[in-house]
């Protein structure tokens, strides 16, 4: 819960970043103006560009089963076909995915279904990637060190929320009682071994003992975008986290906007979930990755041993800290190897957060990027800048409080 103080602080904390990032926002459509995407002015449909995990789906969130039956009977009579209802009851949503008619585009879907039910959200299924590299290194583990851990490693003060790959336990080096899992895919799930680097990461011992993870699977060959997770399955995971009363959940993943997640992401945060994301390896120049863009999330940046930033991470004034992802030593059921990417610097921050008892009895997304902030080392200009956030995330004595 958060106390009313806190509260106002976390709002408008929220609406800061927020500004700041629709200030980069409206420079980008006036930029675009003269191209070729697929995006309309703010007052009209909205697509952000992005790979789709199906192009004929469309999706919608709403509240109450009234408008669920009315939503159902206008698409049905539009020519939709339904594909599944889910009952998001820790969201207080409920989701419905329907099939598009030939020759309804997603825009023409968005306008026409949000325009007939009133208070409806509805989205295409955008797709979201693993953000790591492998990489061949020779290089020694240098996270704990750069980070100041300490040694002894920490207790983890609570569970702590997964939503990646499917887990591998016996390589991320946990037991069947320290992993939950569940899978919110449909199709194949493929490879583990993403998923599994993170776990290791977390549930090293050497920085946290007798952590619990909560692993939500979302990662899948999708039928248009490859390997990804659908916005549909990411709103699940969400759902499922909170039935469970996990307070941080670590997002390795990342993608373009999408207003079915904005909305389950504020729908999150408002019952208290800390989300920590990856800000993506985009590029410098790149348009903002989500989730991590969202005000209500932790935005996580890459550096190397030497405190310089990963060259693909992406760049803007959601960046909130940054953590050690080139060549980390993370462990899977194939082998130890060196990651690179912004993947794999999420979970140090996340360590953090459930590892400090007196940041945690705090918790609160916004007090929470404070503290990392207070205890951060500076790495490029004086003061939070668009591309280190508030600088190096430091652990110096987390677990002696």
């Amino acid at each position: 819960m958060f106390s009313a103080s806190e509260h106002k602080n976390g709002v408008l904390g929220v609406m800061l970043k927020n500004l700041a990032l629709a200030s980069v926002a409206i420079l980008t459509l006036s930029l675009s103006a003269c191209s070729s995407d697929n995006s309309q002015g703010l007052d009209g449909p909205h697509i952000s560009q992005g790979a789709f995990v199906d192009e004929r789906e469309i999706v919608t969130l709403i509240s109450g089963t009234k408008a669920q039956k009315h939503m159902q009977m206008f698409a049905s009579a539009k020519g939709y076909k339904l594909r599944e209802v889910t009952s998001l009851r820790s969201l207080g949503l409920i989701m419905l995915s329907f099939e598009m008619p030939e020759g309804t585009t997603g825009k023409q879907a968005i306008a026409e279904l949000e325009a007939a039910i009133s208070g409806s959200t509805v989205g295409v299924n955008h797709a979201y990637r693993e953000q790591t590299l492998n990489t061949k290194t020779s290089s020694l583990s240098y996270a704990n060190a750069l980070l100041n851990w300490p040694k002894s490693g920490c207790e983890v003060s609570a569970p702590i929320g997964l939503i990646d790959t499917q887990v591998d336990a016996k390589a991320a080096g946990l037991s069947n009682k320290q992993l939950i899992q569940k899978s919110f895919t449909t199709g194949s799930i493929g490879s583990s071994r993403h998923g599994t680097e993170i776990a290791s990461v977390l549930a090293d011992p050497t920085r946290l003992r007798n952590a619990t993870l909560y692993n939500a699977a979302v990662i899948e060959e999708t039928l248009d975008a490859g390997r990804a997770a659908g916005v549909d399955s990411l709103v699940r995971a969400l759902n499922w986290l909170i039935e469970k009363d996990i307070k941080v959940v670590n997002i390795s993943l990342a993608g373009p906007f999408n207003k079915l997640l904005d909305l389950a992401i504020k729908r999150a945060y408002e019952r208290g979930l800390i989300m920590v994301a990856a800000v993506g390896n985009a590029g410098p120049k790149a348009a903002a990755q989500y989730p991590a863009a969202f005000g209500s999330v932790i935005a996580v940046t890459a550096v190397d041993a030497d405190g310089k930033i990963y060259r693909e991470a992406s760049q803007g004034p959601h960046v909130d800290i940054a953590a050690p992802g080139v060549d980390v030593l993370a462990s899977s059921a194939q082998g130890a190897r060196f990651v690179t990417g912004t993947s794999i610097a999420v979970p140090f921050v996340t360590a953090r957060i459930a590892a400090d008892p007196e940041m945690f009895a705090n918790a609160g997304t916004n007090r929470i990027r404070e503290r990392l902030a207070a205890n951060s080392l500076n790495l490029g200009r004086t003061g939070p800048d668009n591309t280190y956030g508030s600088g190096l995330m430091q652990a110096t004595g987390i677990c002696d409080r």
